[in-house]
């Protein structure tokens, strides 16, 4: 349980820290769209590089090091944004908030996996602190008093990482760029890559989509709640299903979802949509950590490429969303959105089968049929 407790406390303080600053870039110091998907993109280039690095670290050399020294570090980053004053200065401190905060992830969601074998309800947990962290950040309003509550909750996080027991950890060799894990593992890879790109072009300027609508800042962390509530509800259940099929309906859905966005005119009317979304993330992210964790052995390199494919994603989407959306308005970055949902759902399926054949031949005919009924 402590682990829950640690995954709600980082998501809060991240997820809080991260959900205004579209807003405090164009309303408090002049920034566009562009310059939005710039700093978003930097963001998450910086957790990229970490979450890759890391990750595979955790494996070598075990996770309560990367653990707690990650949540310390992120902790003193997000405090840094107390100080900001400029588009300059944001963007520094953002991309340290991005280096410190994929460093823990694989290390703790490893961990988990290990120590439990489910990853179903831990990840609910996350879903919750991104819950707790919006709406909080939404109710207050103020940039400073958001970054100050957002860094404490990630020393709380820390002060609970030091009581979390990890027993004899197993390490494993792995190479520095492990060709074979991404091979065994790119269906997902890939696929989520494509889905979390065209996600991103709307999510980068969600906050700001919300506002023109009419939405508060009390609104808009509402708003993000009901998303967060609704994925915290379902992870708790979905446990129990074939991570194949959790994955399919995560891609399903989200082409379902991400178009209906246009059709909204109030910000009340987007609520159906937020519930829609988050049984879409709830399916394809349980899903996709179940697919990796129950085929491979090295747990954190397989969570922290997962988590650089979302990275890479969020670096396209921002820029490409930013792009987009001066260009095209809000509707053509949900109209592309769509189409890479869709591709991505191809991808999977594919891939899977592809995969599937492959490891049938190599296995003389027997196949790995465990793993994929």
């Amino acid at each position: 349980m402590k682990a829950g407790y640690i995954q709600v406390m980082s998501s809060a303080g991240l997820s809080g820290a991260a959900l205004l600053i579209p807003n405090m870039l164009r309303d408090d110091l002049g920034a566009n769209t562009m310059e939005i998907g710039v700093i978003t993109a930097s963001f998450s280039m910086a957790l990229f590089i970490s979450s890759y690095i890391f990750g595979r670290a955790s494996d070598v050399h075990g996770r309560r090091l990367y653990l707690q020294a990650g949540l310390a570090l992120t902790c003193i980053s997000l405090f840094l944004l107390v100080f900001v004053n400029s588009i300059e200065t944001l963007a520094v401190v953002r991309i340290m908030v991005g280096l410190c905060a994929g460093i823990y992830p694989s290390a703790l969601l490893a961990h988990v996996f290990e120590s439990e074998g489910k990853v179903g309800r831990f990840t609910a947990f996350g879903s919750l602190g991104f819950g707790v962290g919006t709406f909080v950040a939404g109710f207050v309003g103020i940039y400073y008093q958001i970054f100050l509550i957002s860094s404490l909750m990630l020393l709380v996080a820390y002060i609970i990482s030091l009581r979390l027991s990890f027993g004899e950890e197993k390490v494993h060799k792995v190479p520095f760029f492990p060709v074979a894990i991404m091979k065994h593992n790119f269906p997902v890879y890939l696929s989520v890559m494509f889905r979390h790109t065209g996600a991103n072009m709307i999510w980068v300027v969600y906050p700001i989509f919300l506002a023109d609508l009419g939405a508060s800042m009390l609104f808009i962390g509402l708003i993000y709640g009901i998303n967060a509530t609704g994925q915290f509800i379902l992870m708790r259940f979905i446990d129990r299903f074939n991570a194949r099929h959790l994955v399919m309906a995560g891609f399903l859905i989200s082409v379902i979802t991400f178009p209906s966005f246009t059709l909204v005119t109030r910000p009340e009317e987007i609520i159906p949509m937020q519930v829609s979304i988050a049984a879409s993330w709830s399916c394809l992210y349980v899903g996709s950590i179940k697919y990796l964790m129950e085929r491979n052995d090295e747990k954190g390199t397989t969570a922290g490429l997962l988590q650089s494919s979302l990275s890479i994603s969020a670096i396209m989407g921002a820029l490409f969303g930013g792009v987009t959306v001066f260009t095209l308005g809000y509707h053509g970055s949900m109209y592309i959105a769509t189409g890479l949902a869709a591709v991505g759902f191809l991808v999977f399926v594919l891939g899977n089968r592809f995969l599937t054949r492959r490891e049938k031949i190599v296995l003389g005919g027997k196949g790995d049929e465990g793993t994929w009924t």
